[in-house]
């Protein structure tokens, strides 16, 4: 690839930043940003799908699983993103998709209150379970939501089996109330929530987001993210089989270390006059992988 046919496919905001001085690019690459992936698209394909379905009374819906640092609350947050509507002129404003946190802990009060204070609206914390669900029932037919997305499910397991229980129970009495899809995102240890029964384990299908593999997906990966460093030499990361790998393995496979070795990478280049990553750089930046850090390996002394 020539200087110039780089330049040009540098999407126009990466592209605006080459023109800035060092600190600037480097203030650039450190900013967060999402990375449109393969992976990405697919899950929001599969998610718009559900999204569409018509309301019935068992409407399908999905544990969404994944390990930490693997891009899950990205991904949802970004496709919470896509499905606000807002017109100005009109003074309209509707979330379609509803994505909160789970509690900490097992109590599905608290999970109604976190309901409550996305809709920004009063609610009084004794009121029965069954007028909170009318309420929420309620909020969601003037906001249109058609989606609930609600992050880090592995919470649910502190508590108690009878409050785990309840609060499961809870979540499915909800999506037959409202008709619509419910959408579980956690860690593997939440899939544990849903195993134990059987009308939960049919209701939310565990889909697993995969560690990232040496494939077309993961070059596609590593092509996205070049495309958001305002280098001023191609560097080709995704054509060099070598620096793929290492970067690969170095990361365990997790698209969070997979971002954060790319960028460092990049402000190596950027730091050291050269513009481009290579492959010696890796031994510069002294990245400590994941699987390490559990025993404790320093990356650096003072």
């Amino acid at each position: 690839m020539t200087q110039k046919e780089y330049l040009g496919e540098l999407p126009e905001k990466t592209r605006k930043v080459l023109k800035c001085g060092k600190k600037e690019r480097i203030e650039f690459i450190k900013k967060p940003k999402f990375i449109r992936h393969p992976k990405a698209l697919k899950l929001f394909k599969k998610l718009t799908d559900l999204m569409n379905e018509p309301k019935k009374d068992r409407i399908r819906s999905i544990l969404l699983v994944g390990d930490s640092n693997n891009g899950k609350t990205a991904m949802v947050k970004k496709f919470y993103e896509m499905n606000v509507y807002k017109n100005d002129d009109e003074m309209l404003f509707f979330e379609h998709v509803m994505l909160i946190q789970a509690p900490n802990r097992a109590d599905l009060h608290d999970l109604y209150n976190k309901m409550f204070q996305f809709f920004v609206v009063p609610y009084r914390k004794d009121e029965p379970i069954s007028e909170r669900e009318n309420k929420i029932k309620h909020y969601c037919e003037v906001n249109q939501v058609r989606m609930i997305i609600i992050d880090e499910i592995q919470g649910a397991l502190i508590g108690s089996i009878t409050k785990q229980m309840e609060f499961m129970n809870g979540i499915k009495n909800l999506s037959n109330i409202l008709k619509i899809p419910i959408v579980l995102v956690g860690t593997p240890k939440g899939v544990s929530l849903v195993s134990s029964d059987h009308q939960l384990k049919s209701r939310f299908v565990p889909t697993k987001i995969k560690k990232w593999e040496y494939d077309e997906d993961y070059l596609s990966l590593l092509y996205a993210i070049e495309m958001t460093l305002p280098l001023k030499k191609p560097s080709l990361i995704y054509e060099n089989e070598r620096l793929a790998k290492e970067i690969l393995e170095l990361s365990d496979g997790l698209i969070g270390d997979i971002v954060t070795i790319c960028e460092l990478l990049a402000i190596e280049a950027i730091e050291s006059g050269k513009e481009k990553i290579d492959k010696k750089m890796l031994k510069e930046i002294e990245y400590v992988p994941a699987y390490d850090r559990e025993g404790v390996i320093y990356a650096d002394e003072i």
